[in-house]
């Protein structure tokens, strides 16, 4: 597939973000409230836990590389699941004393977050950990383990674009040297199954890293609990990606969306009597 280059003639679109397409799925009209109308959504527990957890891991992509050109020889039969723990540890320490006001104002449980950061990031460890030790067993350690891993998995990837028109995080990204393939990661901490939107948000991944390295990407993992769902990227997704984004550009000019049908969503909604009075 030819993909379409950069032209500075090109008139700007205003830049929509992934999360917005998600939302937007999930239920246009609270988005319509949030984007349209103002409507803040007030700060809570969960989405401060959020903020401090993606906080966390976004410092360590930063400095992971940091810590891996740090292994020399004597690693080599160290646990290196520890030292990975620790390492996340020190960062997440550091991430808490930031945010200490909140955490205080919201009661976060600090060992509970750096818990679920573990658990969550406990496959990523994993693949990171295989990588090394197979570079390792070849000979190379420090700085020379970087360049000789075949995979390199990049976690929290933030991505924009002005040729599509979109920005996002890319949760986990797996580039594989050898065979010059990118494959986008969408994690989801529920445990049910992999739904239309999610595919749609891996599409919409796929877009930007397409863009950001100059490639073609054919497919994306959404893992779901402890389940991968390998996805296909289609011309369809692609497609639907760009519909919704225009959709989401042209909300000013349009009629506020219906309520849901599906009212279990508006059961813990923090917008619902803003949107019973609009």
């Amino acid at each position: 597939m030819q993909r379409e280059n950069y032209n500075p003639n090109k008139p700007f679109k205003r830049i929509i973000s992934v999360s917005d397409i998600n939302s937007f799925l999930f239920c246009a009209r609270k988005l319509y409230l949030q984007r349209v109308k103002r409507i803040d959504l007030p700060p809570n527990r969960n989405m401060i836990i959020g903020k401090i957890k993606h906080s966390i891991l976004e410092n360590f992509s930063k400095r992971e590389e940091t810590f891996i050109a740090g292994l020399d020889k004597k690693y080599e039969n160290i646990d290196l699941v520890f030292m990975y723990e620790e390492f996340i540890k020190n960062i997440a320490n550091s991430v808490f004393m930031q945010n200490y006001d909140v955490i205080q104002q919201f009661m976060v449980d600090k060992e509970d977050i750096l818990k679920k950061t573990l658990r969550d990031f406990n496959q990523d460890i994993y693949l990171r950990i295989k990588n090394i030790k197979q570079a390792m067993e070849k000979g190379f350690f420090k700085e020379d383990i970087i360049k000789n891993l075949d995979s390199v998995y990049l976690s929290e990837l933030r991505l924009e674009s002005e040729n599509i028109g979109l920005r996002g995080r890319v949760d986990r990204v797996q580039v594989i040297k050898s065979t010059n393939e990118i494959i986008p990661y969408e994690l989801k901490s529920r445990e049910d199954k992999v739904f239309p939107a999610d595919e749609l948000q891996l599409t919409a991944y796929a877009m930007l890293l397409e863009d950001f390295y100059r490639t073609f990407i054919t497919k994306g993992i959404v893992e779901v609990g402890n389940n991968k769902q390998e996805v296909q990227i289609t011309q369809e997704h692609r497609d639907e990606v760009m519909r919704i984004a225009d959709e989401i550009r042209n909300l000013a000019n349009s009629v506020i969306p219906p309520m849901q049908s599906n009212f279990n969503k508006c059961r813990f909604c923090d917008l619902k009597e803003a949107c019973a009075a609009a």
